[in-house]
């Protein structure tokens, strides 16, 4: 009996084995990538986001980068907004330009201050900022349905 359950027991395990070899090999294919990943908007082109671009920077470059009031700036995708947590010196003044070119509107919020509507039409809008703390946290963030470039820029202001 023995002699008997040894060659039907390596056939057993040698089906399986097959079963299993050929049931992974066959894979699905891979979903496409979300729009997001793909590093552009879905309804937005490459020369046209860097036209946005080229427009929100220059909205807001009242201060250029060597001048010593500078602080720091950036430009984003409005989808990705903007998240800075800028070091400042605390008690000094200092001025943010903001300026959205695309469509739609984004919030910008500044330290723990009243979110505030932006429009993307490429026009800039200021903030003086009395009395900074060491780090001053400014949000920008997209309402649903907006595209295009948001850029900023963090000045001090000669007190």
């Amino acid at each position: 009996m023995t002699a008997l359950r040894t060659p039907l027991t390596t056939a057993a395990v040698l089906a399986l084995a097959s079963l299993l070899a050929t049931g992974c090999t066959t894979a699905a294919p891979a979903p496409p990538p979300p729009p997001s990943a793909t590093g552009n908007p879905t309804n937005t082109r490459p020369d046209e986001e860097r036209e946005q671009g080229e427009r929100a920077q220059a909205a807001v470059s009242t201060t250029p980068p060597d001048d010593p009031e500078f602080v720091e700036s950036g430009l984003e995708r409005v989808g990705d907004g903007v998240h800075a947590r800028s070091p400042l010196t605390r008690g000094k003044g200092y001025r943010l330009s903001v300026a959205c070119a695309g469509t739609g509107h984004v919030k910008l919020a500044v330290a723990d201050g009243t979110p505030r509507t932006v429009a993307c039409d490429g026009v800039p809008t200021t903030q003086r900022i009395e009395h900074a703390p060491t780090r001053l946290p400014i949000d920008i963030t997209e309402t649903p349905g907006s595209t295009g470039m948001v850029a900023w820029q963090l000045a001090s202001v000669p007190t």
